[in-house]
């Protein structure tokens, strides 16, 4: 018996970043449901019952560390990936200060998404 396959919510207000990550996890066999707004992210997450969410940290309305906190306040317990091309240090300090799962880099290199990804999910 086959498990369902992981699905993932991605936040980012560039459609071609969400274009890029999404068909490159969907080649890895993910279901990614990916939005370009904040509003009613919790609720987006708890309908679509999502095993990772990716959050740009760069949102012009609402910053994706303070969305991240905001929806561990609401109950999310899935893993909430802030997902920037911030510095390393810069964002594994706003993931540890908001108790997200930690952070993946935009650096141009899908591969390491991909990896990085997976290791969120295990």
């Amino acid at each position: 018996m086959t498990s369902a396959p992981k699905k993932i919510v991605l936040l980012d207000d560039s459609d071609l970043i969400r274009d890029l990550v999404r068909e490159t996890l969907e080649e890895q066999g993910y279901v990614v449901v990916d939005t370009n707004t904040p509003l009613g992210f919790s609720n987006l997450l708890r309908r679509e019952n999502a095993d990772l969410a990716l959050l740009d940290v760069n949102m012009p309305t609402l910053r994706g560390d303070k969305l991240a906190e905001i929806a561990i306040q609401h109950g999310i317990v899935c893993p909430l990936v802030l997902f920037s091309d911030r510095p390393a240090a810069e964002l594994d300090q706003m993931a540890k200060a908001v108790k997200a799962a930690g952070y993946i880099r935009k650096t141009g290199d899908m591969d390491e998404i991909v990896r990085s990804v997976k290791r969120f999910l295990k």
